[in-house]
């Protein structure tokens, strides 16, 4: 009876050991999973830090109310500020563009003129550029402008924000882009191109580190009417018609008759509503 006992004794203290060492491993197996957690969130909260540090949400006061009063994507504004001027309201281009979202002043006048019905009493210096608020409202105006050109297509707003919208009449009528193919592969200007794709990406950083449940849908205000009636009104008065050209010329910096310039760099020249 000892002996089995003590056999007995030795059996319990075995599985003991056993259930011990078991319990041991599993304990390990459970703290290594939480420390991956751990790690894991906060290897993902230090890269969405430095994603926000890379791509900040500044101004957001002036974009969220410009993008409201034009109808424009708030995602698109910031990528094209990202983009543009890295958030820098002091940036100047080697070609004169100025502040946040990089506005030419001649295409800072032609705005002016196009929203006042061309009077001159209204239109501001180009050194107002610098001025964040104004800055964003103009360029918010101009991404409207060219959204409703191309019936709210991005790819060809963007490119024509860079390029210019008649560059980008040109190749959709020699079908080196489409709308439904605007591929930066295809975009005669390596600038153009790598400006889509730059603008297209921070768009999506924007939308993912600060948006995700934003949605926005293009969609056509009453425009096309007003721009008919400020067309029309402008091509049927002489003395409008002189003055929107001198005046323009002179703040482009031409010594034209008209403001005219169908190889500008910064694209912004819409010949359409020119004389020449």
């Amino acid at each position: 009876m000892a002996k089995t006992n003590k056999k007995s004794k030795k059996n319990d203290g075995s599985k003991k050991k056993i259930i011990i060492t078991v319990s041991l491993v599993s304990l390990a197996v459970v703290l290594s999973i939480i420390i991956l957690i751990i790690s894991s969130v906060m290897h993902r909260d230090a890269a969405e830090k430095l994603n926000k540090s890379i791509y900040p949400l500044k101004y957001q006061n002036y974009v969220e109310k410009y993008c409201k009063e034009f109808d424009v994507d708030k995602c698109l504004v910031y990528g094209v500020i990202k983009t543009e001027s890295d958030f820098d309201p002091d940036a100047l281009s080697g070609v004169g563009a100025i502040g946040l979202m990089q506005l030419m002043p001649d295409t800072f006048t032609w705005l002016q003129n196009y929203r006042t019905q061309f009077q001159p009493d209204k239109i501001m210096d180009s050194k107002e550029l610098y001025n964040p608020k104004l800055n964003i409202e103009y360029g918010v105006y101009l991404l409207r402008y060219l959204l409703d050109m191309y019936d709210g297509n991005y790819a060809l707003a963007i490119c024509s924000y860079n390029a210019g919208n008649g560059n980008i009449d040109d190749w959709l009528e020699q079908g080196i882009i489409s709308y439904d193919n605007v591929d930066p592969d295809n975009i005669p200007f390596e600038e153009t191109a790598n400006y889509l794709t730059r603008v297209q990406t921070a768009m999506e950083k924007y939308r993912e580190l600060y948006f995700p449940d934003y949605v926005y849908t293009y969609s056509k205000v009453e425009w096309e009417e007003q721009t008919d009636t400020v067309i029309e009104e402008f091509y049927t008065d002489t003395e409008t018609e002189e003055f929107y050209n001198d005046d323009y010329a002179d703040n482009a910096g031409y010594e034209d008759d008209y403001a005219y310039n169908d190889n500008a760099d910064d694209g912004y020249v819409y010949d359409d509503y020119y004389y020449e």
